[in-house]
């Protein structure tokens, strides 16, 4: 089974129903069904549940971690080995923007090399210029997607 990293923005977008929705939701059908294995990070958790925490959602905040729970995703504490790489990332990515990869998303990073993902699937334009491993938006690649549905960063 092919171990596919899924960035937090694929959750929120879904949740959230911003453009692009219908696709993230396809991605995470296929993880639900067991075509892909899902890969998170520990970090991402914090990324996912803060949105829900801010608005006072409560309701909104249990929904998402009961999806993450039956998503069933192999997740990876950062670790002394994730923090070096996530730092070696973020000394030597720039976003196309020419800034830093952001910590987060190195930590992301860190994680799918590290666990050896094939595919980190993103809808964030940080990761544009990321090589060495493979990343893709769901359904299209990163670049049709940033044509489709425009930037968020």
């Amino acid at each position: 089974m092919t171990l596919c990293l899924i960035d937090t923005g694929i959750f929120l977008c879904l949740a959230f129903e911003d453009p692009g929705y219908q696709q993230c939701g396809k991605l995470l059908d296929k993880a639900f069904k067991g075509d892909i294995t899902p890969l998170l990070s520990s970090i991402q958790l914090t990324e996912l549940y803060t949105p829900f925490l801010r608005a006072n959602d409560l309701a909104g905040l249990q929904e998402m971690k009961l999806e993450v729970i039956k998503l069933e995703p192999r997740i990876r504490n950062v670790d002394k080995e994730i923090a070096e790489k996530a730092a070696e990332y973020r000394s030597t990515i720039q976003t196309p923007h020419g800034k830093w990869l952001a910590l987060a998303d190195s930590i992301i990073l860190a994680t799918s090399t590290l666990e050896a993902a094939e595919i980190l699937y993103t809808i964030d334009t940080n990761f544009a210029n990321v090589e060495g491993i493979k990343v893709k938006a769901p359904e299209m690649e990163l670049k049709e997607w940033i044509k489709q549905y425009g930037s968020k960063k």
